[in-house]
């Protein structure tokens, strides 16, 4: 049996992270944090103040990091050091393309299996935008709008530290559902950590748009969309609670207007009142992404794309 340790026990980790594996029956061997100086467990795991103290006694097949964004590359590179076998590291795993081409090129030469916590892209909704836009029944794709806003607040998080925190979900996402990048410009009205953020994007396959990023106080709660449009339909979801698409039912007589023709169609999930917290967790892809993470034996390359995706927006500012 694969041996699993966690470093990190922050909010994202208690709320998310340790849910999940739960939820997937997923036994977590021993977790590190300086917080658990002096403890014995932590909710019922063996516990260790130290994370390369744990490495050293537990000797993992497969470490999950959970830290600070600016702590992940540090600890991932001695993770990878150390010669586990899988590694899960929260979003951003390197704070700049360099640091993410530097791990990615250290995880293939160490033949570690690597996923950065991107879980959108595990959410059902997304997965179901996906399928939708890639039918022959949608056509070419044409364009996509774009839209992440979420509260300001917290201290330091200018447009480039939004974008890396964040934001990066959302860039993670286009680099998914597009591919590479061909052209971005950029325009900004910030003012210290009250963002305001717009890029124009054109990628290599022809689809372009744009994408809003928006962290203030005017948002309290979370605001995020997608829609893009093919030339014979539009997709767009409203949040991760929902998807609505339209196909052209290419009908040729006039007055169409006069008819019920046009038809859009929604699809939610089903929610009772016994689903329970753990709904959020499959909804916004966490126990997608876990599930993933233990079952599968794949790179997950994308995340040099999407830090390279945001280097080159702040660079077009």
């Amino acid at each position: 049996m694969k041996k699993i340790c966690m470093i990190g026990n922050g909010i994202h980790a208690r709320q998310n992270i340790i849910p999940s594996m739960r939820e997937l029956n997923i036994g977590i061997d021993a977790i590190a944090s300086e917080y658990l100086d002096n403890q014995k467990e932590f909710d019922g795991i063996k516990c260790y103040s130290d994370y390369k103290e744990m490495l050293e006694k537990e000797q993992p097949n497969i470490v999950l990091v959970c830290k600070t964004a600016e702590n992940q590359y540090r600890i991932a590179k001695d993770c990878l050091d150390f010669g586990i076998e899988k590694l899960f590291v929260e979003k951003p795993m390197g704070m700049n393309s360099i640091e993410a081409k530097e791990l990615q090129e250290l995880a293939n030469s160490k033949n570690c299996q690597v996923m950065v916590g991107f879980m959108k892209k595990f959410s059902p909704c997304y997965l179901k935008m996906k399928e939708i836009m890639n039918s022959s029944e949608f056509g070419k794709i044409k364009q996509f709008n774009a839209e992440f806003y979420i509260t300001s607040g917290r201290a330091g998080w200018n447009n480039e530290i939004f974008l890396k925190k964040g934001g990066i979900h959302f860039v993670n996402l286009l680099v998914w559902l597009f591919g590479e990048v061909e052209e971005v410009k950029s325009f900004s009205n910030s003012i210290d950590n009250n963002v305001s953020l717009t890029s124009i994007i054109k990628f290599k396959n022809g689809v372009v748009g744009n994408i809003n990023f928006v962290g203030l106080s005017s948002w309290k709660g979370k605001r995020e969309q997608i829609t893009i449009t093919g030339e014979n339909g539009y997709v767009y979801n409203d949040g991760v609670r929902s998807v609505h698409y339209h196909l052209d039912q290419n009908i040729t007589r006039g007055n169409r207007w006069q008819t019920l023709d046009e038809e859009e169609i929604t699809i939610k999930p089903y929610l009772t009142s016994a689903s329970g917290g753990v709904q959020d967790l499959y909804l916004h892809g966490y126990i997608g992404e876990i599930k993933s993470f233990i079952e599968e034996n794949t790179y997950d390359e994308d995340n040099v794309d999407t830090m390279e995706l945001i280097d080159t927006i702040l660079n077009s500012l």
